[in-house]
């Protein structure tokens, strides 16, 4: 049996032999508490004796199940067994007899699970027992048995795992994330000996001779990817380092491994509780320092990987937000993204504006793709400009013509005069960009009308939103009877306005679908 495998076993039979003790410590010391917090002091005094026998033969084990135990060429572990049987034989009895004795002399105690829990402290100590027969009984030359003795059954993993896990090779080469690490170390000689040897790994490292320094580093070099972090240090020590890191949003992700010589549980507790990543005591294997930091770069990338994924999905949704905003209105983007899917209101009194470009058809049969679209362009980018310049809502383009809407959420009479100046913006922008523009002769007209509609959100997979109702056809149809170059609008839009415009009348107006009526070309 080479060496490996002789300490796999080593390593097997103490588990197996403390997990019975464990429970005896761990039975017994909730049961003293039980005790305290009622009041019941008549079994504490024996429950301590079963607490002291379980740390005694804890000490035992620990001791002759040392990591080093092997090393003399004359133990094994049957010779190893048969010392600890004999010395835990007093401790053991203890337990056994004094488990006996409690459950006898406090058949009547009133605290929950008691005669169980002592029940259970009583088996482990049989079981202890069982364990140190079963490795009596081992027979470490002949290991391929194992499976065949009911005793030692269980022997049988640890080959298992051996042969799952290959040993650690020199010239394996390992595959390195590397960064930017700080090591913080009061100790000179420490601190040199870690930055030469992961140097020579490939880290960038820069060093830190107490807390003080090490946040003045950080605040230096915010690029830094790991701290391999000392505690007891002048100046600032390293747990109240490890505090300032996480409460700091520069750093409260950097990974953090504190490297103490403190193996006290209320140390490495108290790390870990204020956000380590890992602890590791001195003196350390150094290829167990390498996995772990490795261990916490790999996690750093991830995380990393996972910010910029963040970013870009929220760069990704406010580019839908807008595209979403381009579309629909903002109030009803709003309750589309919560959710709501049948979506239509009622309005009254919103004033709607029809603005066409006059005999475009024609010219446009005799121009390229390209041009046409690019006019039509330069077209609608300018009047969506002023659109949201005057507060009113596009609704779409139909072809050559713009359709869009004012008094959705504002007042009746103020979006009337917002879509009136809206319509004189366009004519002058028409007549800017018809300036510009030599293959096409470039006009409108324009329609408005106020009155009531329904509004909503129609389609599945693209969304539009859109109007309907008398009102709409009112507005198209001003548009259509509209002179060139003008705006025509209606006798209950010129109301809303009063006399904040000059007006022409244009009497008997023919209207499809209604009939003659009054209408009025703004001037």
């Amino acid at each position: 049996m080479d060496k490996r495998t002789k300490e796999a076993y080593l390593g097997k039979a103490r588990h197996n032999l403390k997990n019975p003790i464990n429970a005896i410590l761990g039975y017994s010391e909730m049961l003293i508490e039980d005790c305290e917090d009622e009041g019941i002091d008549e079994p504490i005094s024996d429950l301590n004796k079963l607490y002291d026998a379980g740390q005694e033969i804890l000490q035992i084990i620990e001791q002759n199940f040392d990591d080093k135990a092997l090393e003399n060429p004359e133990n094994t572990l049957v010779a190893l067994a048969k010392n600890t049987e004999i010395a835990v034989r007093e401790p053991l009895n203890t337990i056994v007899g004094y488990s006996e004795l409690l459950i006898e002399d406090n058949e009547s105690i009133d605290i929950e699970n008691f005669h169980s829990d002592i029940n259970r402290i009583s088996d482990s100590g049989r079981l202890l027992e069982k364990e140190l027969t079963n490795i009596i009984k081992f027979n470490e030359t002949d290991i391929d048995d194992l499976n065949d003795d009911s005793n030692v059954a269980n022997y049988s993993m640890v080959q298992d795992v051996m042969e799952s896990i290959q040993p650690l090779d020199k010239k394996e080469e390992k595959p390195q994330i590397l960064g930017k690490l700080l090591v913080v170390d009061d100790n000179a000689n420490n601190t040199q000996l870690l930055k030469k040897r992961l140097s020579k790994q490939g880290h960038d490292v820069i060093t830190a001779q107490d807390g003080r320094e090490a946040t003045e580093s950080l605040i230096n070099n915010l690029d830094t990817d790991l701290i391999l972090l000392d505690i007891v240090m002048p100046e600032m020590n390293g747990y109240e380092v490890l505090k300032f890191i996480r409460s700091d949003n520069r750093f409260h992700e950097l990974p953090v491994i504190m490297i103490s010589s403190m193996d006290d549980t209320d140390s490495i507790y108290r790390c870990i509780e204020a956000g380590a990543d890992d602890y590791i005591t001195k003196p350390f294997e150094k290829s167990i320092l390498d996995a772990r930091i490795a261990s916490c770069m790999e996690k750093k990338k991830l995380r990393d990987k996972e910010k910029i994924l963040m970013q870009e999905l929220q760069e990704e949704r406010d580019r839908s937000e807008h595209l979403l905003l381009n579309i629909l209105p903002k109030d009803i983007a709003q309750r589309l993204k919560s959710g709501e899917t049948d979506i239509a209101n009622k309005h009254e009194d919103v004033s709607i504006i029809f603005c066409d470009i006059i005999n475009f058809t024609p010219q446009a049969q005799v121009l390229s793709p390209n041009n046409l679209v690019k006019i039509l362009n330069t077209i609608f980018k300018s009047f969506d400009d002023l659109a949201n310049k005057h507060n009113i809502e596009k609704i779409k383009t139909i072809g050559d013509s713009y359709f869009a809407v004012g008094g959705l959420n504002t007042d009746k009479t103020q979006s009337a005069k917002d879509i009136i100046e809206l319509g004189r913006d366009f004519i002058k922008a028409i007549n800017e960009i018809d300036k510009n523009t030599s293959n096409m002769d470039l006009n409108i007209r324009i329609g408005i009308h106020t009155g009531p509609i329904v509004a909503g959100v129609i389609g599945k997979n693209k969304f539009a939103y859109d109007l309907w109702g008398a009102s709409v056809n009112m507005a198209n149809r001003l548009e259509t009877t509209c002179p060139p170059g003008s705006i025509q609008i209606s006798e209950h839009t010129k109301s809303l306005l009063g006399d904040t415009y000059n007006y022409q009348l244009k009497e008997k107006t023919d209207i499809k679908g209604i009939g003659l009526v009054n209408t009025y070309i703004v001037t």
